[in-house]
């Protein structure tokens, strides 16, 4: 299966969010059963030499949601939380610096 960063999915317009996602799939590599919400992701999952701003995690986040990479839940709470959804082949595509992934 083809995880490219192209077609309908295509991040090109925003580098810091396709950085994001990057960080993100290695994450979730390396912590298969990591959930959190956005805050705790920022926060713990993100420990990065520049801190990464809500709007591009938001970007991030959406963005891997509709490649079906992550998925959220809703909790009682209501407070939205996100985990691994994908497999160790597409989060590996998605691991790579967003100029590997490109076509």
């Amino acid at each position: 299966m083809n995880y490219s960063h192209r077609g309908k999915f295509a991040m090109d317009d925003n580098n810091a969010a396709s950085a994001c996602v990057s960080s993100l799939a290695g994450y979730l590599r390396a912590n298969p059963l990591a959930c959190d919400t956005a805050e705790g992701i920022r926060r713990w999952w993100l420990r990065t030499e520049h801190e990464v701003a809500m709007n591009e995690l938001h970007d991030a986040l959406e963005w891997m949601k509709r490649c079906g990479a992550i998925e959220e839940i809703v909790a009682v709470d209501g407070r939205r939380r996100y985990r691994r959804l994908g497999d160790d082949a597409q989060l590996a595509a998605l691991s790579q610096p967003p100029q590997a992934r490109e076509d």
